[in-house]
């Protein structure tokens, strides 16, 4: 990947309604339901190709449960897949297990509260209400503590009001909401293997890549990590932890294609972007020479990364493995 130019966008990591964050962990726990809908939909349908008896599907950076709702929305017979929600989050698993959103009209996910939207997400918002009732706004807190900016934005609940759901029983039998590390990836679950594996959105926690703070804030980036070595171990691991033919599926969010480069990367391989604090970043893009690497994984399915090359660029994120 050449990086010919660059517009920088702040888009919340992980997902875009509300920024809960871990006061443990630092990170962002927020998520809303159907995110990135075109790659979950294609996602869905490999997985009910590949594997119409069932298999185990991993969601790594789970938070708090609306990417595993999602996906589980969109199986077949969802009775033969188990799948897990993972998070390191304590916080995240906790409003896991309550198990009640809210959803903001202005929100990402308010079209499922709007009929009157395109036809994909007139599907979608079908689905969503076939598995999931509406309940008052409860005493208990839920998914939507937001910073200022936030309640600002979404929480003016006279003109905007927020709903409330909770998912039917029947619907969320097949899934678990555990704490796990994907580090940890290859002991989850007693060495089962997986048909798909989720990790999208988080590589650039574990490799100190962080963005927002190069464009917005001025911060100095972290040139310490050793950023192709995490994420080679990683994807190793991944690998040896999916099925033949499973899927392993990557986020869209600009932090998880647009690397910093660390003092590893020798001085040919990167691009200046800003000549005064001499930040650099990587020509190529290491989570992609990791899955390229020995021909394991096959892309199938290409996105428009917003932020590369003439401000996009398709990237496969979605990989199978085949050897």
């Amino acid at each position: 990947m050449i990086i010919n130019s660059l517009a920088y966008k702040d888009y919340r990591i992980n997902f875009k309604s509300y920024n809960m964050i871990d006061n443990n962990t630092g990170n962002s726990i927020s998520t809303n339901f159907y995110h990135d809908s075109e790659v979950l939909q294609k996602s869905a349908t490999i997985i009910k190709n590949e594997f119409p008896k069932g298999t185990d599907i991993f969601i790594y950076a789970g938070s708090n449960g609306e990417e595993a709702l999602s996906i589980n929305s969109l199986l077949d017979n969802r009775q033969k897949y188990k799948v897990y929600s993972i998070d390191i989050s304590s916080k995240a698993i906790d409003f896991a297990h309550i198990g009640t959103y809210a959803i903001h009209p202005l929100a990402d996910d308010g079209f499922l509260l709007n009929p009157n939207c395109e036809q994909n997400k007139q599907f979608l918002s079908r689905i969503f209400h076939k598995n999931f009732i509406e309940i008052d706004k409860p005493s208990c807190p839920v998914n939507n503590v937001s910073d200022l900016i936030y309640t600002i934005t979404f929480d003016n609940v006279n003109l905007f009001p927020q709903r409330y759901f909770i998912p039917k029983e029947s619907f969320k039998e097949n899934i678990s909401f555990v704490k796990g590390d994907i580090n940890n990836i290859e002991s989850f679950n007693n060495q089962q293997k997986a048909g798909a594996i989720f990790f999208r959105n988080a590589f650039y926690q574990l490799t100190n890549n962080n963005l927002s703070g190069v464009f917005k804030y001025g911060d100095k980036p972290n040139l310490e990590t050793n950023k192709r070595k995490i994420i080679q171990e990683l994807i190793d691991k991944i690998y040896n932890k999916i099925k033949m033919n499973g899927i392993f599926v990557l986020g869209r969010h600009l932090q998880e294609h647009l690397y910093i480069a660390d003092r590893t990367v020798p001085l040919k391989d990167t691009i200046i972007v800003n000549k005064t604090r001499n930040i650099r970043f990587m020509t190529n893009h290491p989570v992609i020479e990791a899955l390229n690497k020995n021909g394991r994984f096959k892309p199938l399915f290409e996105f428009l990364i917003h932020g590369l090359g003439n401000n996009s660029l398709k990237i496969p994120l979605i990989w199978q493995k085949i050897k």
